[in-house]
């Protein structure tokens, strides 16, 4: 990077001679492109040209012009070009949007801007893990910030998130017996949805969506390789799993309910058929 302050130069004296923004102070970026600034004396000129020069050497230069660009406007410009399932742009719009500081320049963004966010998220209230999850996501959009020099720093270090309750505590997990007494009040048909779901531990969603295809009746196996998922109250999707959750699952002696019924779906329906009809 070069740097240099230059002084505009008068040839007549004018009434306003020695006034105004007379010094300019410039550089040239690591991808050749210039930028200056006016000051009225030499001394500011200076004192910001260092600043730059050291910001530079930290780590920790701000983009002068990008700096001024508000969270809500990088926002718009840095997602448009990240390649996200339709999951992952929901959930990432409504982080970005719930903010308390979307008209704040990023270069002005402050701890306490974040603070105040997370406090207004609580006070709501949202469950600890969703403010958690928000966070996150806005903390990955002030990251991407700071590699392209619109943040020197990232405001969103070493603040403090609600706790969340240990998750032995908060998680009561039902007998045999229960199971048992769940399957036979659950009646043909909804008594195998329940039994994927407590003997082989898909999710709600993963066990909604298996098909009759997807079970090895020979092998007794199951194939867990899609799941149902409802967008925010909106239509129903069908599509694959968590990054990493396709897995073959091996099918225990207490899933009969479960392999005798969907043998039985097997026969009635193709193998690209859902193993539990929808509406059971």
């Amino acid at each position: 990077m070069t740097a240099k302050v230059d002084g505009k130069k008068t040839k007549i004296k004018s009434k306003r001679h020695g006034t105004g923004k007379r010094w300019r102070a410039r550089y040239v970026d690591d991808d050749s492109r210039e930028k200056s600034l006016s000051f009225e004396r030499k001394a500011d000129a200076q004192n910001w040209l260092n600043d730059v020069v050291s910001s530079q050497v930290t780590g920790n230069y701000i983009d002068p012009v990008q700096g001024k660009i508000t969270f809500a406007s990088f926002y718009k410009e840095w997602s448009s070009r990240q390649v996200w399932v339709p999951g992952t742009v929901r959930a990432m719009n409504l982080a970005a949007g719930s903010v308390t500081f979307s008209t704040v320049a990023m270069a002005d963004l402050r701890p306490s801007h974040l603070e105040t966010w997370v406090k207004a998220m609580q006070d709501k209230p949202l469950a600890p893990g969703t403010i958690k999850t928000r966070f996150n996501n806005v903390r990955s959009v002030l990251r991407a910030a700071k590699r392209d020099k619109v943040l020197g720093e990232d405001p969103s270090e070493r603040i403090t998130l609600p706790r969340r309750r240990r998750a032995d505590a908060a998680m009561v997990i039902p007998t045999t017996q229960q199971v048992g007494a769940l399957i036979t009040e659950a009646g043909i048909e909804f008594d195998a949805f329940v039994g994927l779901c407590a003997f082989a531990g898909l999710r709600l969603g993963e066990a909604a969506a298996l098909q009759v295809g997807d079970i090895d009746f020979l092998r007794r196996e199951i194939n867990v390789e899609r799941q149902v998922q409802r967008a925010n109250g909106h239509a129903v999707e069908i599509r694959a799993p968590k990054y990493g959750s396709e897995r073959t699952i091996p099918v225990p002696d207490a899933q009969a309910v479960v392999t005798s019924y969907c043998a039985l779906a097997a026969r009635q329906r193709g193998p690209d058929s859902l193993a539990i009809p929808r509406g059971r």
